[in-house]
């Protein structure tokens, strides 16, 4: 009798346990995300602001310029990538569901984080060319379309679920 009620104990303790950390890794995910500011990014991007600076400052400004510019998208970049990862976290478990709606939406909520996740590492590979090489225009232009097309996803799929366990689509 006693070993019977240990045994209960620790299962019970064991269970919570469990779900503590499953709560603490999705908190941990939602403070993860990070807003990123599109319009900004794409300003950056912009290649006939570049050709601007080109023509109107020296060619050692205009280096030291685009090497500052190339920075921040890096930057960019890298939350783009940190918030993609947190949406296919938190999206795992919506991708189980019982709906089939959220879980087709899950589904493509977690691809298109991932094809992004692989458009980061390209756009990594990129940048990093333009900062050794300034003269280099290799614009990771695909990611911003995909990241709005990821945004409206997750409001998608922010709207099927009765739970909310994804991210707030304008936090990302």
């Amino acid at each position: 009798m006693i070993v019977t009620m240990i045994v209960i104990v620790l299962a019970l303790s064991a269970m919570g346990i469990f779900y503590t950390q499953v709560r603490s890794r999705r908190n941990a995910a939602l403070q993860a995300v990070r807003p990123v500011d599109l319009h900004a990014f794409r300003t950056l991007m912009d290649r006939d602001d570049e050709a601007f600076l080109r023509g109107n400052v020296s060619s050692s400004r205009f280096r030291r310029l685009k090497r500052q510019r190339v920075g921040v998208m890096l930057r960019y970049v890298s939350r783009i990538a940190g918030n993609a990862s947190a949406v296919v976290r938190l999206s795992e478990s919506a991708r189980l569901s019982s709906d089939p709606d959220v879980a087709e939406a899950a589904a493509q909520v977690i691809n298109l984080a991932t094809q992004i996740r692989m458009q980061c590492l390209l756009a990594f590979g990129k940048l990093s060319l333009e900062f050794v090489v300034p003269s280099l225009q290799l614009t990771p232009a695909i990611l911003v379309p995909r990241y709005q097309a990821l945004r409206e996803n997750v409001r998608l799929l922010g709207t099927l679920q009765t739970q909310q366990l994804t991210p707030n689509a304008e936090a990302i």
